[in-house]
């Protein structure tokens, strides 16, 4: 399956990344028992963490590298002379 904007590669790398912390987190409440003490909450605290700092790095180096990124503005600016080059080709009467 291809993905094709840039959008939903983060959500389906967010996606993942969570979903593996959440299984993480099952696993380690499940190992852990109901114990009161620090160390148990120290590896769940470890995931949501880590899970936490994977999701900003990704959001931070898919957003610094979106090639060609134009404003909206801008490309409405481009469609516009796309338009008036394809009107005076077609308004031209010259045939070879």
């Amino acid at each position: 399956m291809t993905i094709s904007t840039q959008r939903d590669v983060r959500v389906t790398i967010i996606s993942r990344i969570w979903a593996y912390a959440t299984a993480m987190l099952l696993i380690s409440i499940l190992l852990n028992g109901h114990g009161h003490n620090r160390k148990v909450l120290f590896l769940p605290a470890t995931i949501v963490f880590g899970a936490t700092i994977s999701t900003i790095i990704v959001l931070r180096k898919l957003r610094d590298h979106q090639p060609n990124a134009k404003s909206p503005s801008e490309t409405l600016e481009e469609l516009k002379q796309r338009i008036e080059n394809l009107e005076a080709i077609a308004a031209s009467d010259t045939r070879y």
